[in-house]
């Protein structure tokens, strides 16, 4: 019993000298905030500003404007401004289908080598082999597998550069390719 007493008083002189530690912190922090928000007292002589008169020997700000006229606008994406251009009708309708829009349906093989069957969105169905032209980016079949066909493209960049690339077009494309 002696020794739950004693813990007690303890616990109780620990929340009094913290309880008055806090006082005395709030008390000086107050006094402190009083002292700093004392405004002077305006003197006899002293007067509100007046706002000063613009000064006519200083020059005037040049101001600066921009002309856009004959200049792209910067916000505008590049790409977007090349834009396709309209579909020649005089080309083969293997070439005026892009290469992503055709599906490959099969692929035959023979003494001639290997022929594929590709069908255009509208439902017509093409055969291609070896060198034929195809795609509008003047892409012409490099070489057919029994797997799919190897389209090679010839095209200038955004930059202005000639470039090339390989299309593969698949039979069977894997799950979530196109």
């Amino acid at each position: 019993m002696d020794v739950t007493c004693e813990n007690r008083r303890l616990d109780m002189k620990t929340t009094r000298i913290t309880l008055i530690g806090c006082a005395c912190l709030l008390l000086s922090v107050g006094l402190s905030f009083a002292e700093t928000d004392q405004t002077p007292a305006l003197a006899a002589g002293d007067q509100i500003a007046q706002p000063v008169a613009p000064n006519s020997t200083l020059e005037p700000m040049n101001t600066r404007s921009y002309d856009p006229s004959g200049r792209r606008d910067p916000f505008v994406p590049v790409l977007q401004q090349l834009g396709v251009g309209p579909i020649d009708p005089s080309l083969p309708p293997l070439q005026r289908v892009g290469l992503t829009e055709m599906n490959l349906i099969a692929v035959v093989w023979g003494a001639y080598g290997n022929t594929a069957m590709v069908q255009t969105p509208d439902g017509n169905g093409y055969t291609v082999r070896r060198g034929t032209r195809i795609g509008p980016n003047n892409g012409v079949v490099s070489a057919g597998t029994e797997k799919g066909i190897v389209v090679q493209e010839r095209f200038t960049d955004v930059y202005g550069s000639k470039q090339e690339r390989e299309y593969v077009k698949l039979l069977h494309p894997k799950e979530g390719a196109e």
